[in-house]
C-alpha cells in the first residue's frame, strides 16, 4: 500500500500563482523520485482542461493520461503554502497534493481526503500545522490533527449531544429528515463526530461522516434561532429522524395514502402500472445507451442555465416517484426518492458544479465530474449501508445529466431465452424489433400509462412497468427480477419468498384469465341490465379474426396509417382494397370502424417529404394532413368505399378540430363514394383535441358517432406530451380534466341522439372502463387480449354502481384520487382493478 512520509512534504511555502506552485510542487515530485521533469508540463496544461481543486483549501494537480509515459513510480507528494495560492473562483489552495499515478495504489490517499474535505477545521489545522507527520497520518488514513480530548465537551455557544440513529446510521433516510428539520430555521448547523464536521444542510455532507448506529454526535448552531433549531433536533433525534416503524395514515387522509401493500424483500424499482400482470425472469437491455458531453463550452451564463433546468427536470420525476410510491409502499419505503431530492439540493455539489462552468467546462462535464467524484467518495466509507448510497448518487446523476448529453445507443441484441426487456422507451416501430415468444415483460426508463411502451405492452398482453429512471439500464444483463405489473414496480434481488409470491400470483392471474376466455364470447351486460359493446383497436389485416376469436364485438379503431409505415413508397388502393376487404370478411358482419391516414406528431414517413416542425404535435397530422395530401386521402376513400360493398365499414375522421374541417372531409368522402358507386356508410369522428369538445353539439349534427381518442385528448387537455420524459407519468386519462372532456362530448351526443365510443388506453383499463362506462360510452375498443378481461369486470358491475363513481370522479382532484375510487368499488364487488 502506498505511504506518504515526512520527506514527501514541504511545510511553508510560497508562490505567487497557481503555474509557480505547481511547479514547485512537480520539482518535490522529481526530487522524490516519482517523475521526471517533463510530467510537470502536463500538470499545467491539466489545469487548462480541468480544475483541480476540490474544496477547502485542498487541490490535487496533475498529469495528463498522455503523459504517463512520465511517471517513473506511482507516488504522492504535499506542499503547503499557509498563505493560499489562487486556483479556482471556489477558492484558495493551501495544501497542494501532487499525483503521479501509474497504478491506482494513490487512491486511497486520496479517499483520506474525503474526511478533510468534509471537516473545514481539520483543513485549517493542516494548512497552518509545522508537524510535517500531522499531515502524513491525514493522509495515510490515522488520525489526524488531533482534536483536544475534551473537545466534545468544550463546544462554545449553543450545541447538543445526540447518537446517530440505529440500527445503520446516519444514512440517507435519517439525514434526509435531518435537512429537512434545519431548513425550517435560519441557523446555521453544523454536526460533529470523531473528529469530522459536516454541513447539516448537505445530505452528501453527513453521509461523509460515516456515522454508524449509537455513536456520539455533536450538533452546534449558529444564528438568532440556534436554540430553536437545536430544540427541534432533539426532538427528532428522539422520534428515531424516521427509522420507526411506518405510520398507518389516519382517518384524515388523502384516500390514495396507502392504497396497495408490497412486501417484496428485494429492492423494489418504482414506476407506473402500464399493463397489468406478473413476470419473473433474467433482464435485458434492449437498448445500451452512452451519455457524451462536450468537455468546454463558450458559453457559461448559458451552461448555468442548462444546468439548473436539467436540475429542475430531475427534481419533478423525483417528486412524482416519491408520490406514487408512497401511494404503493408507505412513508419508510418512499423515503429513498426523498433522500434522493436532498442530493440535487446539495449546496456544496451545486456550487462546485457553477464553479466548474466559470472556467469554461460545459454544464454536463461539470456535472458528471461532480457527482460522480462524491460517488466514488461514498464507495470508499466504510459502512456498508452509507457506501451503497454511491449507487443512488449515481441514479440522481444521471437523471440531471440525460439533458445535458448526447445519447448514443448501441446495436441492440437478444438472448436466445425469455427475459424482462429493459429499455429507454418502445417507439411504434420497435414492434417489428421484438419477439413476443422472448419477452416476459417490458420496463422503461420513462414514458406514461399511455406511452407506446404501454400500447404494445396491453396489445401483446405483458406486463409492462413505466417511468422507472435512468437507473433502469445500470441493471446487468442477466440479472433476476421480478416485473409486477398490477403494482407497477420491478423488484431487483428477489428473495425466494418473492419468487414463490410472483409464481403464485401468475397461477392464480392465469385461472382468471382461462375463466375470462370461455366467457369471452358472452355480452358486457351489467348486473343491472344495461350492455357495453366491447370491441378490439388493430392495426393490420390479420388482427380481425384475432378480434373475433378473443370475443371482440367489431373493430372499434383499425388504425390504417400502418399500412404505410416501414415502406418507401404508399400503399395503391389495390393493396388497401385487399387488407380492408380481409377484415370485413374476417368479422364476417361484425362492424369495422377504419380511421383513415393519421400520421404526423410522433410517426415519421421519409416519402411523404413533410416539413420539420418545432412540434409536430400541433402541426400538419391526422385530418390535416388528409387535405395536403388529397391524393392519398382520396386513394384510401376508394379503397375503403369498394370494401363497404362486402359488409359494415364506418369511416372516422381523426383529429378534427373544427367544424369546416368535418365539412370538407364530408365533401370529399361524398365526390368518392359516388365515383365508386357505393352505398352510403357511417361517418364518425375521433375527439381528441379541445376544440372538437367545446364544438361537439355543432359536429355531432353531421356524423353518426364519436369516438374519444384519450391518449390524444389527454395530451392536449393537459399540455403534456404522452412521451415527455419528465411528464408523461402525470398524463393520465384519469385525470378529472380529461374526464370533464368526456363527460361533455356524451352530454352533446346523446342530445343529437349518436353514440360514443372510446378508443384510447384508459378504455382497456379497468379503472378507465368503470368511469367511462359510467359516464356514458357505449363502446370501448381495447386491445385485443384486453376483451375478455373488460367483458368480465363490467358483467360484475352494475351501471348504476359505475354511474356513482364517475359523478365523483368527475369531482376529484387527480387521477390518483379517481383510480382509488374504482379500486374501492371493485374491492366490495370481489373483483380485482
Amino acid at each position: 500500500m502506498l505511504t506518504l512520509t515526512p520527506s514527501q512534504v514541504r511545510l511553508g511555502r510560497s508562490a505567487a500563482n497557481k503555474a509557480e506552485a505547481i511547479r514547485m510542487v512537480g520539482q518535490v515530485m522529481v526530487e522524490s523520485g516519482f517523475i521526471a521533469p517533463g510530467y510537470i508540463d502536463s500538470m499545467l496544461k491539466r489545469e487548462q482542461v480541468s480544475a483541480t481543486y476540490l474544496g477547502h483549501g485542498i487541490a490535487i494537480p496533475h498529469g495528463l493520461p498522455e503523459a504517463r509515459d512520465h511517471v517513473r513510480q506511482t507516488g504522492v507528494v504535499v506542499v503547503q503554502f499557509p498563505a493560499g495560492v489562487p486556483w479556482s473562483p471556489d477558492g484558495s489552495a493551501r495544501i497542494v497534493v501532487g499525483i503521479a499515478a501509474k497504478s491506482d495504489e494513490h487512491l486511497q490517499v486520496l479517499a483520506n481526503l474525503t474526511g478533510v474535505l468534509g471537516d473545514e477545521a481539520q483543513s485549517e489545522a493542516l494548512a497552518h500545522t509545522e508537524d510535517p507527520s500531522v499531515i502524513v497520518q491525514a493522509l495515510n488514513g490515522a488520525a489526524a490533527a488531533p482534536e483536544p480530548t475534551a473537545a466534545v465537551t468544550t463546544f462554545e455557544g449553543p450545541h447538543l449531544q445526540v447518537a446517530s440513529p440505529s440500527p445503520h446510521g446516519l444514512h440517507a433516510r435519517p439525514a434526509t429528515v435531518l435537512v429537512e428539520v434545519i431548513r425550517r430555521f435560519h441557523a446555521d448547523v453544523t454536526v460533529h463526530h470523531e473528529g469530522r464536521q459536516a454541513n447539516a444542510r448537505s445530505l452528501l455532507s453527513l453521509l461523509q461522516l460515516g456515522a454508524r448506529a449509537g455513536t456520539s454526535l455533536t450538533l452546534t448552531a449558529t444564528g438568532d434561532d440556534a436554540d430553536a433549531v437545536l430544540a427541534a433536533l432533539r426532538d427528532a433525534f428522539q422520534s428515531g429522524l424516521g427509522e420507526g416503524e411506518a405510520v398507518a395514515p389516519t382517518a384524515n387522509e388523502a384516500p390514495t395514502a396507502i392504497t396497495v401493500t408490497l412486501d417484496y424483500e428485494g429492492t423494489l424499482v418504482a414506476g407506473l402500472s402500464a399493463s397489468p400482470g406478473i413476470a419473473a425472469g433474467p433482464v435485458w437491455a434492449f437498448q445500451r445507451e452512452r451519455l457524451e458531453v462536450e468537455e468546454r463550452a463558450p458559453d457559461s451564463a448559458y451552461e448555468h442555465r442548462r444546468l439548473e433546468e436539467s436540475l429542475a427536470g430531475a427534481a419533478a420525476e423525483l417528486r412524482q416517484l416519491y408520490e406514487g410510491f408512497l401511494q404503493k409502499a408507505g412513508v419508510q419505503r418512499a423515503a429513498i426518492f426523498k433522500a434522493h431530492l436532498e442530493l440535487l439540493d446539495d449546496p456544496g455539489m451545486l456550487s462546485e458544479t457553477h464553479g466548474h462552468i466559470d472556467t469554461g467546462m460545459s454544464a454536463g462535464a461539470s456535472w458528471r465530474r461532480v457527482f460522480e467524484s462524491r460517488a466514488d467518495m461514498l464507495a470508499k466509507l466504510e459502512e456498508p449501508t452509507l457506501a451503497a448510497r454511491a449507487a443512488d448518487l449515481r441514479d440522481v446523476g444521471r437523471r440531471v445529466l440525460r439533458p445535458l448529453a448526447k445519447v448514443v445507443e448501441g446495436e441492440a441484441t437478444f438472448p436466445d431465452h425469455p427475459v424482462v426487456l429493459l429499455a429507454e422507451d418502445l417507439a411504434p416501430s420497435d414492434t417489428a424489433k421484438l419477439d413476443p415468444a422472448m419477452v416476459l415483460g417490458l420496463c422503461t426508463v420513462g414514458g406514461g400509462t399511455t406511452s407506446h411502451t404501454a400500447i404494445i405492452a396491453r396489445s401483446l398482453d405483458l406486463p409492462a412497468v413505466v417511468a422507472v429512471g435512468p437507473s433502469l439500464l445500470d441493471l446487468r444483463n442477466g440479472q433476476h427480477c421480478i416485473l409486477d405489473g398490477d403494482a407497477g414496480v420491478l423488484v431487483v434481488g428477489p428473495s425466494e419468498r418473492d419468487r414463490a409470491k410472483a409464481a403464485n400470483q401468475r397461477e392464480r392471474t392465469q385461472a382468471r384469465r382461462e375463466e375470462e376466455k370461455l366467457e369471452r364470447y358472452r355480452p358486457a351486460i351489467t348486473l343491472d341490465g344495461k350492455r357495453v359493446e366491447v370491441a378490439a383497436n388493430i392495426s393490420e389485416a390479420a388482427e380481425a379474426q384475432k378480434a373475433v376469436d378473443a370475443g371482440g364485438e367489431g373493430v372499434g379503431l383499425m388504425r390504417t396509417e400502418f399500412l404505410f409505415l416501414k415502406r418507401d413508397n404508399p400503399p395503391d388502393e389495390e393493396e388497401q382494397f385487399h387488407a380492408y376487404r380481409t377484415m370485413v370478411r374476417a368479422l364476417n358482419g361484425l362492424p369495422l370502424i377504419l380511421r383513415t391516414l393519421d400520421i404526423g406528431g410522433d410517426k415519421h414517413v421519409p416519402y411523404l417529404s413533410l416539413p420539420a416542425e418545432e412540434n409536430p404535435f400541433l402541426g400538419v397530422r391526422g385530418i390535416r394532413l388528409c387535405f395536403e395530401r388529397e391524393d392519398l386521402f382520396r386513394t384510401q376513400l376508394r379503397a375503403i368505399l369498394r370494401a363497404s360493398k362486402e359488409g359494415p365499414v364506418r369511416i372516422m375522421y381523426p383529429m378534427v378540430a373544427m367544424p369546416e374541417e368535418l365539412t370538407k372531409a364530408r365533401a370529399i368522402t361524398e365526390s368518392v363514394r359516388l365515383e365508386v358507386g357505393a352505398d352510403p356508410v357511417e361517418v364518425g369522428i375521433m375527439i381528441e383535441v379541445p376544440s372538437a369538445v367545446m364544438m361537439a353539439d355543432r359536429l355531432a349534427r353531421d356524423v353518426s358517432f364519436f369516438s374519444i381518442g384519450t391518449n390524444d385528448l389527454t395530451q392536449y387537455v393537459l399540455a403534456m406530451d404522452r412521451e415527455h420524459p419528465v411528464l408523461a407519468p402525470q398524463a393520465d386519462g384519469l385525470h378529472p380534466a380529461v374526464l370533464r372532456m368526456v363527460d361533455l362530448t356524451v352530454r352533446a351526443a346523446r342530445k343529437a341522439g349518436i353514440w360514443v365510443g372510446a378508443c384510447g388506453g384508459i378504455a382497456g383499463d379497468p379503472s378507465g372502463a368503470v368511469v367511462l362506462s359510467g359516464l356514458g360510452i357505449t363502446e370501448l375498443s381495447v386491445a385485443i387480449p384486453s376483451i375478455p378481461s373488460v367483458k368480465a369486470l363490467l358483467r360484475g358491475l352494475s351501471m348504476a354502481d359505475a354511474e356513482a363513481v364517475a359523478r365523483e370522479a368527475l369531482d376529484s382532484g387527480n387521477a390518483a384520487e379517481v383510480r382509488a375510487l374504482v379500486r374501492d368499488l371493485l374491492a366490495k364487488k370481489g373483483a380485482k382493478a
